[in-house]
């Protein structure tokens, strides 16, 4: 029973770490774009052991003239 709650517990952690990544990522980005870049995003497909699993990538450029 210990290491099934173990998991769990293990689980909620990093269910909360990526909670809290993703605000952080989000006030990041609202930043970037109030100060006139375009955020770039691209989910990639990293291919592991235990199969496939998404990485984002993340990256700035200048925002084209007109564009909001």
């Amino acid at each position: 029973m210990s290491i099934e709650l173990s998991t769990l517990d293990e689980r909620a952690e990093a269910e909360e770490a990526m909670a809290e990544a993703m605000r952080m990522l989000n006030k990041a980005i609202r930043r970037v774009h109030e100060s006139g870049l375009t955020v770039e995003v691209e989910v990639l497909t990293v291919l592991t052991g235990d199969g496939q699993m998404p990485q984002v990538s993340v990256g700035t450029r200048e925002r084209q003239k007109g564009a909001a």
